[in-house]
């Protein structure tokens, strides 16, 4: 089951008496409680979209499920502020039938003085009834006829000034809302472009907001795509690169072993030799060593041909290969040897260079146009080491042979070409310089390229900022000249009805209107300052009013406002939770006439009642009242849910449609055996609160039936307890008599006496109970509540 609680609220709708009548004018009315949460047992209900608020409305349920909440709602919005009764954190909304939604943060009162409002609540404010008073009702003179005639001019001026208002509102909230999305869609495209967690991880509209306002982004902070995507990729690192130990310098001596070389490959050693070895200098160095062998061994024969080695010979070949001889071929040899381990060095130093991945990217494209210089002057230089090393190796094993230099040596100049790998230098070890700055201003750097990165999107949506921030101000602009429009007539009219006000009149009326509710003139109401006195026929205040009577005056002095303020019944939206308190059941009828006669103009009414007498007779004429008007909709039957939350003693409530049995029947009768069936087959239900006492109403009114003779269930129990003794749970039965004895469900308060297993004992006892002893009318109650 899941319907049957909840207060009760009644929209009364347009065609009422005859199928001529309807309610043509609808100004603005109540379409919908969208919301309502954080608020006693609205806990957090969110509307269906088929669950709507009719030009008249029933609203069916139990006290205790949030009726009072939901009219307390109503007079907020009819006051203009939070009714203090509610709590501080309730939130709801409600949407009008021109499209508004209406929230708790109230500033106006979108209804003006169209709205009213009966509750408990009004009664506590406008009655003081140990002094026998009330507060006062203000009609308009008709006497004052040219102060009449402007306040019924100013009702148009101000229903358009009204309109003009909230067009300019509606306005003013989509310029809002457009720099709102803007500024949204421009901090989601920051993050989108500078991808970093560090800097965008809580970048919102905010941001955006303050930048905007504090400074003007140009067509300068923009950025090319190359340093855009720089910049990203500087971004992208998680931590910076490490730093580099390279250095463009060339191998030490280098460039001095090269000079030397040239001069020793160019250099001369003819004249040393004799002339008679000339044309064999290929052996030189072979004699050479021959010459020291014989010296070193004594041996005074040629070991070659055998011949006399003589002295003379010896000292001839001693003189050739004198000191100078030696140091050329020593400067040759050390030349070579030196040679070969510069052209190592260079080798090693062009391996050595950094790859581009490894340079952080700020410097990432200079430093690969300057690697790419570097790697080609070090192979141009380390061609002509490796031909001069050639050379001198030639020169070193035949000293007095004449060497000529290749292409390449012989057209490469040093000098300029120092000069050149000069700069090459300088760039390469500044880029390095640079990138192991980088390394310790890691953050700083990360930072720079994100505000670049930023003010480049800023920048990019400037136009854009400037045309919505002005949609805005003029959108202002035309809101406050509208509300000053609207605030001097309101301010008008409040003067003119001061003119007019005449509470006497308010006095007759409500008198007419008490007498004929209570059939006897034994009350009077007295206009005085401020209000009104009530009166016993002797002139002495009434101060013990019965609960009958402060229902009576209370729910007359309501009626009478409908036409006070010089209001028009056919804009009034009505709200009226419970105005039977109290009440006989002929009292009821009463007030139900009296409420239906004076409403029926009403472009919208709202009843709450738990009284099902009162709900059935309400449900009836709306019923009659939609089949009278078959081209729209013009009534809403729906149920407050008052269900169990799980959480201890804890109650939930959400509108619903009225449950059909509700909807069908005069009686709860088959409501409350479905419910009660419910519970015994499931072995469990969401209504703890209400099972027990809806058990034993169900088995009450079935009494009447099995036992006619018997005044309550107990007796009924009696007259039958031997048929159904071995059939079911007796036990449960009795226990459910002596604990819920009340026999009504009107109210949802703590917790039952009975725990849940006993209540669903009791339930599927109760119904077992139905079953044994009118077994036809059990099949049909079954078939009928299917």
């Amino acid at each position: 089951m899941h319907h049957g609680k909840g207060g009760c609220i009644f929209s009364l709708t347009a065609a009422h008496r005859h199928k001529s009548f309807r309610v043509e004018h609808i100004d603005l009315i109540i379409n919908r409680v969208a919301e309502l949460k954080n608020a006693g047992v609205w806990k957090d209900f969110s509307a269906p979209e088929d669950i709507k608020i009719m030009p008249r409305t029933l609203i069916y349920g139990f006290n205790g499920s949030g009726k009072t909440t939901l009219s307390r709602v109503f007079s907020s919005i009819e006051r203009g502020s939070l009714e203090e009764r509610l709590p501080a954190e309730t939130n709801f909304k409600i949407e009008s039938s021109n499209g508004t939604t209406v929230t708790q943060d109230l500033t106006s009162k979108p209804f003006g003085n169209n709205l009213l409002v009966f509750n408990t609540d009004f009664v506590s404010r406008n009655f003081e009834w140990d002094a026998s008073s009330t507060k006062g009702i203000a009609y308009l003179s008709e006497k004052k006829v040219d102060a009449r005639k402007e306040f019924d001019e100013i009702a148009p001026k101000l229903s358009s000034a009204k309109q003009q208002t909230d067009t300019k509102e509606k306005a003013k909230a989509k310029a809002d809302k457009d720099l709102s999305d803007f500024k949204t869609r421009v901090a989601r495209s920051v993050r989108e472009v500078a991808s970093s967690s560090t800097y965008t991880q809580s970048y919102d509209a905010r941001k955006i907001q303050g930048h905007y306002s504090k400074a003007s982004f140009g067509a300068e902070k923009k950025l090319s795509e190359a340093d855009l995507k720089k910049n990203q990729g500087i971004l992208a690192q998680r931590e910076p690169l490490p730093t580099l130990s390279f250095s463009a310098s060339l191998p030490a001596g280098l460039i001095g072993w090269f000079k030397v070389g040239q001069a020793l490959l160019t250099q001369s050693v003819s004249g040393i030799a004799s002339k008679e070895f000339e044309g064999h200098s290929d052996a030189l160095r072979w004699i050479e060593d021959g010459l020291h062998y014989h010296d070193e061994h004594s041996v005074a024969d040629c070991l070659l041909c055998g011949n006399s080695f003589s002295e003379e010979r010896r000292a001839q070949l001693r003189v050739m290969f004198d000191r100078s001889w030696t140091e050329a071929l020593r400067a040759l040899e050390d030349a070579v040897k030196h040679g070969h381990e510069h052209q190592q060095a260079l080798r090693e130093l062009y391996r050595s260079v950094p790859k581009e991945s490894e340079v952080t990217a700020e410097e990432r494209e200079a430093f690969a146009q300057n690697r790419m210089l570097f790697e080609t002057a070090i192979k141009q230089l380390g061609v002509c080491v490796g031909e001069l090393l050639k050379g001198l190796e030639v020169k070193a094993a035949n000293p007095i042979k004449e060497v000529e230099a290749t292409a390449e040596l012989a057209d490469f100049g040093l000098e300029r070409w120092l000069a050149e790998y000069g700069k090459i230098e300088t760039a390469l070890t500044s880029a390095v310089n640079k990138h192991n700055e980088a390394f310790t201003s890691f953050a700083a750097m990360q930072k720079e390229a994100f505000t670049k990165i930023e003010a480049h999107v800023l920048a990019t949506n400037q136009g854009d900022w400037g045309s919505l921030q002005k949609a805005v101000q003029d959108a202002e602009t035309e809101l406050v000249t509208a509300q000053t429009d609207e605030k001097g007539l309101v301010d008008r009219q409040l003067e003119l009805r001061s003119d007019l006000q005449d509470h006497g009149v308010g006095a007759d009326k409500m008198n007419e209107l008490i007498w004929a509710y209570l059939g006897h003139k034994e009350l009077r109401l007295v206009a005085e300052a401020g209000g009104y006195s009530i009166l016993r026929p002797s002139g002495k205040p009434a101060t013990e009013l019965s609960e009958g009577e402060r229902t009576a005056v209370s729910f007359c002095y309501f009626l009478t406002q409908l036409a006070a303020e010089g209001r028009k019944v056919e804009d009034l939206v009505l709200v009226i939770d419970d105005p039977i308190s109290s009440l006989d059941t002929a009292a009821r009828t009463y007030a139900y006439s009296l409420m239906t006669r004076m409403t029926k103009k009403c472009a919208q009414v709202i009843v709450l009642t738990h009284n099902t007498s009162f709900m059935n007779m309400v449900k009836r004429e709306f019923q009659n009242l939609q089949k009278r008007d078959d081209t729209r909709t013009v009534t809403a039957l729906l149920s407050l849910d008052c269900r169990n939350s799980g959480d201890g003693d804890e109650r939930v409530t959400c509108l619903t449609n009225m449950h059909p049995l509700l909807v069908s029947y005069d009686s709860e009768y088959h409501y409350l055996f479905r419910m009660v069936q419910d519970a015994a087959q499931n072995k469990t239900t969401d209504y703890v609160f209400l099972l027990p006492n809806a058990t034993r109403k169900l088995l009450e009114m079935f009494a009447t039936f099995c036992s006619p003779g018997q005044p309550n269930f107990a007796g009924a129990l009696g007259d039958h307890h031997n048929t159904v003794k071995d059939k079911l749970d007796v036990r449960a039965l009795e226990r459910l008599v002596q604990i819920e004895s009340h026999g009504k469900i009107d109210g949802l308060g703590t917790l039952p006496d009975l725990t849940l297993e006993e209540a669903i004992r009791a339930a599927e006892a109760g119904i077992n109970f139905i079953k044994e002893v009118g077994k036809d009318h059990y099949k049909k109650m079954c078939a009928t509540c299917k």
